[in-house]
């Protein structure tokens, strides 16, 4: 038994390990690849449904930075067909558990994806 936990806890390290390589690859990209590969991704219709964009009011997403504004000016939600992972312009507003942060979408456990709004420097 006890050996059995030391190759579930190794292996886990392993998958750990293997994720932050693959994030770390991910972040070494150009920004347009990166879209490139995201895009080419989510036009899987077998792994995500889309929604065009079509609301045409600005408001809902100007908190955002530029990228998740254009990814929602791109699409008004995306959704995995076999999963939990949602993201839609209707959910953004402020998160209920991450003080500061806006909510976008959730994922497995109904747990929150959020973004980091931007800020404006008012000036006097």
């Amino acid at each position: 038994m006890l050996s059995k936990l030391l190759h579930l806890w190794k292996s886990q390290g392993a998958a750990n390990r293997q994720a932050k390589d693959n994030i770390q690859a991910v972040l070494a990209l150009p920004l347009e690849e990166v879209k490139r590969r995201a895009l080419n991704l989510i036009s899987d219709t077998r792994r995500f449904r889309t929604v065009v964009g079509t609301s045409s009011s600005a408001l809902a997403i100007a908190k955002l930075g530029p990228e998740t504004q254009d990814f929602f000016r791109r699409f008004d939600n995306v959704s995995e067909v076999n999963g939990e992972f949602h993201v839609a312009r209707e959910f953004v507003a402020e998160s209920s558990l991450r003080p500061g942060f806006l909510k976008i979408g959730n994922d497995f456990e109904h747990s929150e994806l959020v973004v980091k709004p931007v800020t404006t420097e008012s000036s006097s």
